[in-house]
C-alpha cells in the first residue's frame, strides 16, 4: 500500500500476521544499509557479496516474489557469493479486478516504482560488485529508474514487456531531443547503468527473449498499439517486407550497440511440460539460472 515512488528499504524476517481487523498483512525488519550489507556478505565465501537484485514482474503479490526468490535460492542457484535478493515493488491487488485491469493499474504504478528505486543508489553502492534481473513489467521499472550514476556490472533483461525498439537510433532520435528526461532515451540510460572499466562496459545489458512468449504476445494487443515487445523480439532487430525479423545492428544506436546481447531462451524449453514453449515466467528455470550464473561476475 501506499506511494510506489516511496523510498526503498532492506528488510529481513518478513513474515504474514493479521492486524487489529484480522486482515492478513506482511511484517518485517528494517535494516541499515550497513547491516543489509553485512548479511549479505556473510553468506559470501570470500566475505564479498555479490547480490543480484531481482524486479519482479506485473500483478505479483509480495509473497508471491518472495517464495519464488527462496525456491530458487535453494534449489537453483550455487550457494556462497552469488546472492539473490527480491526488490519489491506495489503490482495489483490480490482478489480485486482482472487481469487486463491489473495490467493497466500496473503500467501506471511502475513509473512511481522506478523513481522509488533510484532512492536505493547510495545503499547500493556500498556493493562493488552487482547485477540487476528485471522480469516482464518490471523492465518498466528498469527503464524509470535508469541513470547513468546507477551502477550495475550486467543487467538482464527477462521476457522485457517493454517496445521492442527501445535501443533503436530512430526511436532515441525522436521525440522533444532537448528534452534530456523524455522517454525515448530511457534505453540509452539502462546501458549507461553498467559499470565501467577503463571508459568501457564491464559487463553487458542481456536480452532474454521467447518468441513464442504468449503472455508479451497478448499484451501487444491489450494496449491496441501493436507495438512488439522486446521479451519477444529482441534487440538489433528490423522487420522484413514478409513481416519477418531478421537480426541487423544497424538499427540499434552505435553508441550502446555492443552493450547489448540477445539470449534465445525458447530452444531451453521442453515440448513436454507446461507451459512449454510459450513460457513467459521462466526467469528461475534452472536451465536459465545458468546464463545468470555464466554472466554475473
Amino acid at each position: 500500500e501506499g506511494r510506489a515512488d516511496k523510498d526503498a528499504t532492506f528488510l529481513k524476517n518478513i513474515k504474514e500476521v493479521k492486524d487489529a481487523t484480522g486482515k492478513k498483512v506482511l511484517e518485517a525488519e528494517k535494516l541499515t544499509v550497513a547491516q543489509a550489507k553485512a548479511i549479505i556478505n556473510q553468506a559470501s565465501s570470500d566475505g564479498k557479496g555479490k547480490p543480484l537484485f531481482c524486479i519482479h514482474g506485473f500483478n505479483v503479490q509480495p509473497r508471491t516474489h518472495l517464495k519464488t526468490i527462496k525456491e530458487a535460492t535453494l534449489d537453483t542457484f550455487n550457494k556462497g557469493k552469488f546472492m539473490p535478493i527480491p526488490v519489491m515493488w506495489p503490482s495489483g491487488k490480490a482478489g480485486r479486478g482482472l487481469g487486463k485491469y491489473f495490467y493497466f493499474t500496473d503500467r501506471k504504478t511502475s513509473t512511481g516504482a522506478g523513481n522509488g528505486f533510484k532512492s536505493l543508489k547510495k545503499a547500493l553502492d556500498s556493493f562493488p560488485s552487482k547485477s540487476l534481473i528485471a522480469h516482464s513489467m518490471g523492465n518498466r521499472v528498469l527503464r524509470y529508474a535508469a541513470d547513468a550514476k546507477f551502477k550495475f556490472d550486467n543487467i538482464f533483461m527477462v521476457a522485457a514487456d517493454v517496445q521492442h525498439n527501445i535501443f533503436n537510433k530512430d526511436y532515441i532520435n525522436s521525440g522533444k531531443t532537448t528534452d534530456e528526461d523524455r522517454r525515448e532515451l530511457q534505453g540509452m540510460k539502462i546501458c549507461s547503468m553498467l559499470t565501467s572499466t577503463n571508459g568501457k562496459p564491464k559487463g553487458k545489458v542481456y536480452v532474454l527473449t521467447n518468441g513464442a512468449d504468449i503472455a508479451l504476445n497478448v499484451s501487444r494487443f491489450i494496449k491496441l498499439k501493436l507495438k512488439s515487445r522486446l521479451g519477444a523480439i529482441g534487440a538489433h532487430n528490423r522487420r522484413k517486407w514478409t513481416s519477418r525479423w531478421t537480426e541487423d545492428k544497424k538499427v540499434t544506436h552505435p553508441d550502446i550497440v555492443d552493450c547489448i546481447e540477445n539470449v534465445g531462451c525458447n530452444r531451453k524449453f521442453s515440448l513436454f511440460s507446461f507451459p512449454g514453449k510459450i513460457a513467459h515466467g521462466y526467469t528461475f528455470y534452472p536451465q536459465i539460472v545458468t546464463i545468470y550464473q555464466e554472466k554475473h561476475f
